[in-house]
């Protein structure tokens, strides 16, 4: 008897990577679904498919192909892009793939990827927990929200196999370019290599945030289609808070380059987290030990000085 097939749509993205190797260690065949190849996956099988624009038949056509166990949604243009875009990527794509599902002639198991974000600010010292009412402050969120909504709709009705996960904040080797994280690695990055000190002009870092390490994420997703829950969503995090300006002073301190750090009126940098709201944010991790028996493992320290020599060695090509 072979190994079993996950495919990942979305697996050359950040969090798609990860989600891919996480599975791939557990010894599944991945194949990545994917517009573009981005970089080659050595634990992967890449499949090009454009989930916005080709019909939902082909994208039933390769599935049936590939006959996975596991089908795991990371796909979708992050918060940095304009809400036609997210909601082209987020919630149509969700919503053709759920489709594609339903058309089956075998029944996958089925991992949406959502975020906290769906839930908007909330009052400081109160960790978010399964029953927090969704009240997302932004347009990502909203679509997130939408996108889940649809899913956990489905899995309700019977059409389909499926679980929602909502990741916290993650960090960690690939960092997406238009977060607070992925700004101060490429101005670090390239004040080294125009060989002066990085300039680094941020809004004020007030915000405490739940952050765990991306690999963690891709082993959360893997705990939660490897589990019986259906029709429920479960949050991903560590269940602390860590302030924002110590996670950038430690990336400064990983990348041994002289820094110049100013914290200005909002507005004069770049926001800490584009349409998360609020400046306090943490989940109760007890449902997803219980329910996934997940709960993080790695610091974040270690994630962001790995972030830095991964990002630092494919600058140089080494």
């Amino acid at each position: 008897m072979g190994r079993e097939t996950a495919v990942v749509l979305g697996g050359t993205g950040w969090v798609g990577r990860h989600v891919s190797a996480s599975f791939a260690a557990e010894g599944y065949d991945v194949v990545t679904v994917a517009r573009d190849r981005a970089e080659r996956l050595p634990y992967a099988r890449f499949v090009r498919l454009d989930l916005t624009a080709e019909p939902v038949e082909k994208i039933v056509r390769t599935l049936e192909a590939e006959r996975p166990a596991v089908v795991v949604n990371a796909a979708g243009q992050p918060w940095g892009s304009s809400e036609e875009v997210m909601r082209t990527s987020l919630l149509e794509l969700t919503e053709r793939v759920l489709a594609a599902l339903g058309a089956l002639p075998f029944r996958p198991r089925f991992v949406q990827v959502g975020t906290v974000m769906e839930y908007g600010p909330t009052p400081r010292g109160v960790p978010i927990g399964e029953n927090t009412a969704p009240r997302p402050a932004g347009a990502y969120g909203r679509i997130k929200l939408a996108a889940s909504t649809a899913v956990l709709e489905a899995a309700r009705a019977g059409r389909v196999d499926a679980v929602v996960v909502r990741l916290v904040n993650v960090a960690g080797p690939g960092t997406a370019p238009a977060s607070l994280l992925g700004r101060v690695l490429e101005e670090l990055l390239t004040a080294r290599e125009e060989g002066r000190d990085a300039e680094l002009v941020l809004a004020p870092l007030r915000a405490q945030r739940d952050y765990i390490d991306i690999r963690d994420a891709g082993d959360a997703v893997l705990a939660a289609a490897r589990g019986g829950l259906v029709g429920q969503a479960v949050n991903i995090g560590s269940g602390t808070t860590v302030p924002v300006r110590r996670l950038v002073r430690q990336l400064i301190a990983a990348s041994g380059v002289p820094t110049r750090l100013e914290e200005r009126a909002p507005g004069a940098g770049g926001p800490v987290s584009p349409g998360a709201g609020g400046d306090w944010l943490a989940v109760d991790p007890d449902p997803a030990r219980l329910l996934l028996g997940w709960k993080a493992q790695r610091p974040v320290e270690g994630a962001l000085s790995d972030d830095w020599h991964d990002r630092a060695a494919r600058r140089t090509g080494s």
